[in-house]
């Protein structure tokens, strides 16, 4: 019997096909397939001939992507080379030692015949490239001294070619070392790395032909150490399974006609998979990780199988992938290298649970410390849960972040406007008054009267109605308006059609080339308009479906909704209005976009935005009234409290990016609103009287403001950043 290794497989090698199919049994013998949903018997191999629509053993799947059908085709191509190779060397008969066509060299040892590829056996008189930059100073060559800054590196030469590689973790770089010979000797460990990783750990007839390099004799032994020296703390269940794997010779593996991977488990599933669900052990070390590692494709995919793994076996939220703090834990683990042990459970709840708070206090005495500058704004977040209740989340935001006061449940007060006013006076009271700017709430009678109450008490802030609950009043008035309120019950026909028939639903992709038609919003008032600009994105698709032999031939066709649908459909009149309305909503729903997503957040840039809608809709009729009248009157009806706000008016003027553009809209408000903030946010009377004086400056550009640095910072700095706005 004749075997292949070429070239040698990690035990981390992954096949593709779990990419396409989950497993259903521990053995990973039945595969369930991602696609049609069918449980193939017979392991991984089996699936892919399942998802490559090989005839013979197993049934095709018919809805598999074309690229995951070309694949899996051309990953059994080549398992079926490898086996025809396999033959042919079964059939040339037994040797000594010889070297085929393709490469290889072929070992005779104990009756059985090794395949080894030629091009990974170093030459006996192989001369490791590190040697011509350093010198040994001891017979054992353990310690080098380095040619360029003359230190002397313990562990012998594939330490030193890490010192000038200046690869962090174990040694101190070496910054004096050539550009050429840092470049030079960083792609040679990267060479490195990967021949370590295509190496079994136990392969005693092939070494034995082998004359290794002093840097291989210390990469057996780190190896050794990575594989088989597994922390007494972790892996009480899992170890002995693993170092049973990880010791399997090649003498072990089945024939080459059933060619799978040598490892159907990677190291974390193996541990997973066999030990008891009460004594779920600890993931392996992150050196043990790094053995395998490295900057291949695959070893990236293991490692963050591994991180997935953590996130599905303890339960951890997926969004907390997207913290700012799980992105530097893993900077920090890579830059400490290996040798790493993960903390206790204890230590995490206990002693560093409390450095942390304190860390945290430490920063809250300098973030509340910053307010007497820039001030701060206190919102009051309503939103409902799942039992219906009505939660309002307390946060006072300043440029250096938001911080969160605290969560009350205000179902009982929520339309009481004297209970609002005591909930937010008391966290007025508890931010101190003096630091304070303005309470931001939504914009329902209730909070607006206890706006005005607080207004009333506390003379030195304002109120201020949030702007993205303004908006969203506007789509909800929007749909009140007779030609929208049309197109949405003629878009709603034809999308509860399509979405309650599976079959439909399949169609319709077919034609939209497999998008959906139904876009995610913030509410459900925003939803029904990006589901109108769906449709009309769409336009042709849909009407091609209800014009084919597909739809015609169901029958859907010939129900009442059906022909209702194809009725509306194909009337070039709904399609004509259904661009009126989006012509006329796009304006308002691009602001909503840039408030929702945080650009250009401060005042002065939504104020513009805000306040500039309507002549954007105007030109986009013509100046036609009866077209642009209707919408017109809903942005009226809620902007006017925020375009008349004083804060934002006054944020608007004191903008030089704003203020002294050609565009810039002077409304008898502004100065009205910048006099009212002069007024309630300087208590000081000599101040105000000051900084009365410097409008006039400031608005023809003299002194200090027209100077060359301001001139030229004038679109450069946003007065956000630095002061509250």
């Amino acid at each position: 019997m004749v075997q292949v290794m070429a070239p040698f497989r990690s035990s981390a090698t992954v096949d593709p096909g779990w990419e396409h199919g989950v497993a259903q049994d521990d053995r990973k013998k039945k595969v369930k397939c991602n696609y049609c949903g069918k449980v193939v018997s017979g392991g991984i191999y089996r699936l892919k001939q399942h998802l490559a629509r090989v005839s013979g053993e197993v049934t095709y799947c018919d809805k598999a992507p074309e690229e995951v059908y070309l694949c899996m085709k051309q990953n059994l191509e080549g398992c079926s080379s490898a086996r025809r190779s396999s033959k042919q060397l079964e059939d040339e008969g037994p040797a000594s030692r010889y070297e085929t066509e393709e490469g290889y060299v072929m070992h005779k040892s104990k009756g059985k015949h090794f395949v080894v590829n030629s091009m990974m056996a170093r030459p006996v008189t192989f001369v490791d490239p590190g040697w011509e930059h350093g010198i040994a100073q001891d017979e054992r060559k353990k310690k080098v001294k380095c040619n360029y800054c003359n230190k002397v590196v313990s562990g012998g030469i594939n330490r030193f070619k890490q010192h000038l590689a200046r690869i962090p973790g174990e040694v101190a770089p070496c910054h004096s070392a050539p550009e050429e010979v840092y470049l030079k000797i960083k792609e040679n460990m990267k060479w490195h790395r990967a021949g370590r990783r295509q190496r079994q750990p136990d392969t005693r007839e092939v070494s034995a032909l082998i004359k290794p390099s002093d840097a291989e004799d210390e990469d057996y032994e780190h190896e050794e150490d990575g594989l088989l020296r597994i922390s007494e703390e972790r892996l009480t269940i899992g170890d002995k399974r693993l170092q049973k794997d990880s010791r399997m010779t090649l003498n072990e593996r089945g024939p080459i006609s059933n060619f799978e991977p040598l490892l159907k488990k990677s190291r974390l599933d193996s541990v997973f998979l066999n030990a008891p669900t009460n004594e779920m052990p600890q993931p392996p070390s992150c050196k043990q990780l790094k053995v395998k590692g490295g900057s291949s494709r695959k070893a990236h995919k293991e490692v963050i199988s591994a991180i997935c793994k953590f996130f599905y076996h303890a339960g951890v939220p997926f969004q907390a992938a997207n913290s700012l703090y799980f992105h530097k834990m893993l900077e920090a683990v890579g830059q400490y290298g290996q040798d790493l042990i993960g903390p206790r459970s204890q230590l995490i709840s206990g002693r560093s649970l409390h450095e942390e708070i304190a860390t945290i206090r430490n920063y809250l005495v300098e973030y509340k410390a910053s307010w007497a500058i820039t001030g701060c704004s206190v919102m009051a977040d309503s939103w409902t849960d799942i039992e219906g209740k009505t939660l309002i989340n307390l946060l006072v935001s300043c440029p250096h972040g938001i911080y969160f006061v605290g969560s009350v449940d205000a179902s009982d007060i929520v339309e009481d406007a004297l209970s609002l006013f005591k909930l937010l006076d008391k966290v007025v009271e508890e931010m101190g008054e003096e630091n304070v700017v303005q309470v931001i709430t939504e914009n329902t009678p209730s909070y607006e009267a206890a706006g005005k109450m607080l207004e009333e008490r506390r003379r030195n802030l304002f109120w201020t109605p949030c702007a993205s609950y303004c908006i969203d009043r506007i789509f909800e008035d929007f749909l009140k308006i007779r030609c929208v309120k049309e197109c949405m019950m003629k878009c709603q026909k034809i999308t509860k059609l399509i979405y309650n028939h599976i079959f439909l639903l399949n169609l319709s992709k077919e034609f939209t080339k497999g998008q959906e038609l139904l876009r995610p919003a913030a509410t459900r008032y925003i939803s029904n308009f990006t589901i109108l600009q769906s449709l009309l994105d769409h336009r042709m698709s849909i009407r091609r479906m209800f014009q084919s032999s597909k739809w015609t031939s169901t029958q859907f066709s010939k129900s009442d909704a059906g022909k209702d649908v194809e009725k509306i459909v194909s009337n070039a009149a709904f399609w004509k209005k259904l661009e009126h309305v989006s012509r006329s909503v796009n304006p308002v729903l691009q602001v909503l976009q840039k408030v929702d997503s945080g650009e250009n957040l401060s005042m002065p840039f939504i104020y513009n935005n805000i306040s500039r809608l309507k002549l954007a809709i105007q030109s986009i009729h013509d100046d036609d009234v009866h077209k642009y009248g209707p919408f017109c009157d809903v942005l009226d009806n809620h902007l006017r409290s925020l375009l008349c706000h004083p804060l934002c008016v006054a944020a608007y003027f004191l903008n030089p990016s704003q203020r002294y553009r050609s565009d810039f809209m002077a409304h008898s408000e502004v100065v009205r609103g910048l006099n009212e903030c002069i007024f309630r946010l300087e208590p000081d009377n000599m101040r105000r009287i000051a900084a009365s004086k410097q409008i006039s400056d400031y608005i023809s550009a003299k002194g200090d403001f027209g100077t060359e640095l301001a001139i030229s910072t004038r679109s450069e700095l946003d007065p956000g950043e630095d002061r509250i706005s």
